[in-house]
């Protein structure tokens, strides 16, 4: 069975396991981990840039089955019934398909492409820049 952990004490260790595979470098952010019954981390939502109207959010996997619905709708419960944000930004590269159906199948709207954006390992990447209002979120009730 999958938990999720809020536990302030973990966020490190969640940041350190998405930090790689989200392509992100933040330091004030805020974590939901995931944890299977052997206490391995299986998938880490992170929150940052929060500036009281907008969150962004990252999500990381190594297994898309981690992906709940349950989960997803920790994740916008967090964004728009805790932080009350009025919108949560969402980001992946351009070229990968996998996070860009998961963004958009859970109703994020593409808003743009940030051309040249990331830089890794000496290659730059084009980056997908997405948005959710509040009032479009099909996953939380508000509060």
């Amino acid at each position: 069975m999958i938990r999720p952990i809020y536990d302030q004490a973990w966020s490190k260790t969640f940041y350190e396991w998405l930090q790689p595979r989200a392509n992100i470098e933040v330091d004030d952010y805020t974590t939901i981990g995931f944890l299977d019954e052997w206490d391995n981390i299986v998938g880490v939502i992170l929150f940052c840039g929060y500036d009281g109207n907008n969150i962004y959010v990252h999500i990381a996997s190594d297994d898309p089955k981690h992906v709940q619905r349950r989960f997803i709708k920790l994740m916008f419960d967090y964004v728009f019934n805790q932080a009350k944000c009025q919108r949560v930004t969402a980001t992946c590269t351009a070229e990968n398909k996998r996070s860009m159906k998961l963004i958009e199948g859970v109703g994020f709207k593409k808003e743009g492409y940030l051309k040249n954006f990331l830089k890794k390992h000496d290659k730059l990447y084009d980056i997908a820049l997405y948005g959710m209002q509040k009032e479009d979120c099909r996953w939380v009730i508000s509060r």
